[in-house]
């Protein structure tokens, strides 16, 4: 299934049209007051083997980073209430691969969709975040990357407390959108601690 998604014609154009999609349904909710609220997210996470995306394994790969995100605007409406965040992000990624030490940085950017089923930002959510990044290095274990600009996308599930203490679970996903070729794309997961302020 993984290589037939990685392969099938036409997925960058399903992919965008999701994504428009996404943003025309967001513009019908009717805006809220956005209150003064950012968050720096701790994650702690490991690299993925090809049963998604990716088509080779870094496993063996751990993973750190921090996150700074920027609430700029929330919409109750149709069913749940939903959430804009701007984030930019930093991971660092390291491997032992072949007896030699390999590190990976990660810079992302990107806007951030947030979820909550209830009428109120507690309680579970999921989110999606589509933006931009850059990884310092093309070879990272088995994955020969053609590009070190990439695209950025994640996909999230959490909890949040009235407290406003928020945990997570992140699958992210970073490729070259067959902007060039071979796209072998590069994933890790991650468990998030959010803290905001």
């Amino acid at each position: 299934m993984r290589r037939v998604f990685a392969a099938a014609p036409g997925s960058n154009a399903v992919f965008s049209a999701l994504c428009c999609l996404a943003a025309i349904a967001c513009s019908f909710f009717v805006t809220s007051t956005v209150r003064a609220e950012q968050e720096l997210i701790v994650s702690a996470g490991k690299g993925l083997g090809d049963a998604l995306i990716q088509q080779k394994s870094i496993s063996a790969a751990e993973m750190v980073g921090v996150n700074y995100s920027y609430l700029f605007s929330e919409f109750r409406g149709g069913i749940g209430y939903w959430q804009w965040w701007a984030q930019g992000s930093y991971s660092h990624m390291r491997l032992d691969y072949r007896g030699k030490k390999q590190r990976q940085n990660i810079f992302e950017l990107k806007p951030v969709l947030r979820w909550y089923p209830d009428k109120d930002p507690h309680g579970i959510f999921g989110e999606v975040g589509v933006g931009a990044a850059y990884l310092t290095n093309k070879s990272f274990g088995d994955i020969q990357l053609t590009t070190k600009p990439n695209f950025a996308l994640h996909f999230a599930g959490g909890y949040r407390l009235r407290s406003g203490y928020t945990l997570s679970l992140r699958y992210s996903h970073f490729s070259n959108a067959y902007t060039n070729t071979p796209n072998p794309g590069f994933d890790f997961a991650s468990l998030n601690g959010h803290f905001h302020f």
